[in-house]
């Protein structure tokens, strides 16, 4: 696409604050010439703006405790014992790591769908940094391509599409008094083991989003694979998250969001398990994932599943399904 004359959009940076301990900065290739990809401005009400005119990159760092990975295996009601008794980052963290970005910082961006790969585990308390290559197939539509390194060891290769807001749109806004707020609360800790202020997700231009984050509702499929799928054994090779028109679930039902599982055809090599994220009788979501079933702990020859039982120490034959997530 050819560099645009005047704005895409603009970001601003105090969005940023909202990450109580990451760091986030923002990289042009351009920057030194006459033709750069952002500009940064000052506006009428004192505040940093950063001027979007073509592709860029956001590099984006961060550590997970284990505390904090226990607190979220909690939230998002994944059993796996992996993520508590061994030093493994659940996938799940990774994912929202990768997302929750793009849902605060570029509240002008719709996610469409998003595409990640695992081609390996994080570890708590190790310097994790994600790469965001933007890039605009057209004035509306983007493609972001996002890198995931421990150190110099690739963690996972994520493709997110999207599109940007119509100027305009109405947005439909939900009466506080609807909102679920034992499900608002869980919402709210989820944030909290991110390291990040819910409120800067919550409160947009001029009214409060009462609606579950994509980053969130991209998390709970691997907890459930996990509670529904026990035995199998495995670990989550690829994510795979279709949002289609972007309808987001209010935080006012019952009981929250429900994930549906299908496994397809069995195979010896992986397993292909199919995804529904519904509200009530509302299907909002759907994704897949391919499950390994001979993944191994890093420096290990030992499969996921004997590594696991040593850990909890029990004679059990019963294997859990154990996945990054």
């Amino acid at each position: 696409m050819a560099r645009a004359e005047t704005p895409i959009f603009s970001i601003p940076l105090k969005r940023i604050d909202g990450f109580l301990t990451d760091k986030i900065c923002f990289r042009d290739a351009k920057a030194r010439t006459h033709r750069p990809g952002l500009v940064l401005e000052v506006d009428v009400h004192n505040e940093r703006r950063m001027l979007v005119l073509d592709k860029f990159l956001i590099k984006h760092e961060y550590r997970i405790s284990k505390q904090n990975g226990e607190c979220f295996v909690d939230v998002t009601n994944d059993s796996n014992l992996i993520h508590r008794k061994g030093n493994i980052v659940p996938g799940a963290m990774t994912v929202s790591k990768i997302i929750l970005p793009l849902e605060i910082i570029f509240s002008e961006l719709e996610i469409s769908s998003v595409n990640i790969k695992f081609t390996g585990s994080a570890y708590y308390s190790e310097r994790t940094c994600n790469l965001f290559l933007w890039q605009f197939v057209s004035n509306d539509y983007v493609q972001i391509e996002v890198k995931t390194y421990q150190h110099d060891r690739p963690i996972a290769t994520t493709i997110i599409l999207g599109r940007l807001k119509t100027a305009g749109r109405q947005v439909k806004e939900i009466d506080e008094s609807t909102v679920n707020k034992k499900c608002l609360e869980r919402v709210q800790t989820y944030f909290e083991t991110l390291g990040i202020q819910s409120n800067f997700y919550l409160q947009k231009e001029g009214y409060k989003d009462y609606t579950y984050p994509l980053a969130y509702i991209a998390s709970l499929p691997s907890a459930e694979i996990v509670n529904q799928l026990s035995g199998q054994g495995g670990m989550i090779n690829i994510l795979r998250m279709d949002f289609g028109s972007y309808e987001r679930i209010p935080i006012t039902g019952d009981k929250g969001p429900e994930v549906k599982l299908a496994r397809a055809k069995k195979r010896n090599t992986f397993n292909k398990i199919m995804a529904e994220i519904a509200e009530g009788l509302v299907t909002y979501y759907r994704g897949l994932a391919i499950v390994n079933p001979i993944a191994k702990f890093h420096n290990s020859k030992e499969p996921v599943i004997d590594t696991i039982n040593k850990l909890i120490n029990t004679d059990s034959q019963e294997k859990e399904f154990i996945a990054p997530t």
